[in-house]
């Protein structure tokens, strides 16, 4: 009877870890996508800025912004220029957020899977707990009779 208790302790401590584990991997999993989406806009800033600094920089491109012109077919700006420019063109790229979000990225996909890999080792755990408490309620008579 000692055991079967003891079994069913350790099922239920278990139980407890599955639960608050589950929560934790909720809330990372939450962080890590806002992020990602985040993360996913400014690549795409990113990447219209540098389409943007590459065709100030193009002689075959005229750079205009509304009614502005930046440069002409046959000029090519400096770099500095070519940066204004394209910060002008695409002011929603924030070069340090995206590093940041970048970083960010890697934390909250790191403590996600963490917290996967927790749950998922707690699940064996739980399996092999919930069988070693059923053998051992078999063994004292209390089950199958």
């Amino acid at each position: 009877m000692a055991n079967v208790a003891a079994q069913l302790g350790n099922l239920l401590g278990v139980n407890a870890d599955i639960n608050y584990y589950t929560q934790q991997s909720i809330y990372w999993n939450a962080k890590y996508e806002a992020n990602s989406e985040k993360l996913k806009q400014q690549v795409n800033y990113e990447q219209k800025w540098q389409s943007a600094f590459d065709d100030a920089q193009d002689t075959d491109k005229t750079c205009k912004i509304g009614n502005t012109t930046w440069k002409k077919k046959d000029e090519v700006l400096s770099d500095a220029q070519a940066d204004a420019y394209a910060h002008a063109k695409v002011k929603q790229y924030d070069e340090e957020l995206s590093m940041e979000l970048a970083d960010l990225d890697i934390e909250y996909e790191a403590m996600k899977t963490t917290y996967e890999a927790m749950l998922e080792e707690l699940r064996a755990q739980q399996e092999a707990d919930k069988q070693a408490t059923s053998t051992a309620a078999q063994d004292t008579g209390l089950l199958g009779q």
